[in-house]
């Protein structure tokens, strides 16, 4: 395979980990209805707190958002601990993402903070990702949904709470397998809320009358949702197996190793996770997905046999 080296010049982190003053807290806070519970109440001014003690707030939506356009693949990488811990790092090595797999109870948690970490909370993951008996199908969802943050979040109180009916969801993962040559590789569709008109991001809440992301045959004419799909490999005589150029980088063979592509764009690479070290993949990605997005796809393969 013939590689070339794909790196975006003038590089600019588009996901900006957004550091709130104190007072923006307190200000909100201050301004909440009579009628808003009161753990968000406590909920505002523990993020206030933790301000006013030098941590940096993430945004859990910076993690939302997708990568800025660009001609070329945003790269990042994933190291692994061990089967059950990863890290997801810019090329550059900065952090940005940690998760924690929990076989037994078949889901993966991300936090946006280290376990070494003095703000790290184990029970207040951002985002869970759990996955079916068979592992083929895999949904993430955002532990605090953007439609109903601010709700009350007793179910008793509002029983229409998407907390109650599965949280917002941020991405569905299926796996199957392709039959190509004599090889039969792991297939992956992946569906995520997709875009309006004006750019913003679609909330998909159940609250809002939608239905589980991996439920309804995709329509490429809407704009409520999109669809990846896997890139196929190419059986290759001269090595003996299938092959797939990882545009710009050397990767090592891998089941674990794949790229997706736009399903009515096929050659349009949108995302490839390569193995290039004994615990660390590349991860490299662009524009609709955001970095939550491709790190939940990428664990989705931790067990893949390699």
């Amino acid at each position: 395979m013939v590689y070339r080296e794909h790196r975006p010049t003038n590089w600019l982190w588009s996901l900006p980990l957004v550091r709130c003053a104190s007072r923006q807290y307190k200000d909100v806070a201050a301004s909440y209805d009579d009628q808003d519970s009161d753990s968000d109440h406590e909920r505002a001014f523990d993020i206030a707190d933790t301000l006013e003690n030098g941590f940096a707030c993430e945004i859990v939506t910076d993690f939302m958002h997708p990568l800025r356009r660009a001609s070329k693949l945003w790269r990042f990488q994933v190291k692994s601990d061990d089967s059950l811990r990863y890290r997801l790092f810019t090329d550059d090595g900065d952090f940005l993402m940690y998760a924690q797999a929990v076989p037994e109870a078949r889901k993966v948690q991300f936090f946006l903070y280290q376990p070494n970490d003095k703000v790290f909370d184990p029970n207040r993951p951002a985002f869970t990702m759990s996955w079916n008996e068979k592992q083929t199908e895999w949904r993430v969802v955002q532990d605090k949904c953007e439609n109903c943050q601010f709700s009350p979040k007793a179910c008793a109180v509002s029983p229409k709470a998407c907390a109650c009916r599965g949280k917002q969801q941020v991405a569905f993962i299926k796996h199957s397998r392709m039959n190509i040559g004599d090889g039969d590789p792991n297939r992956m569709e992946v569906r995520i809320p997709g875009f309006y008109s004006d750019k913003s991001r679609v909330i998909w809440c159940p609250k809002l009358g939608r239905s589980d992301l991996g439920s309804e045959p995709f329509d490429a004419s809407s704009q409520e949702s999109q669809q990846l799909v896997t890139k196929a490999p190419v059986w290759n005589n001269e090595v003996g197996g299938l092959v797939l150029d990882f545009q710009g980088r050397s990767v090592l063979s891998s089941a674990k190793n794949f790229q997706l592509s736009l399903g009515q764009r096929p050659e349009h690479v949108i995302c490839q996770y390569g193995k290039i070290d004994k615990q660390t993949f590349s991860l490299d990605f662009r524009y609709p997905l955001s970095s939550v997005q491709a790190f939940a796809i990428s664990l989705t393969t931790m067990f893949w046999e390699c």
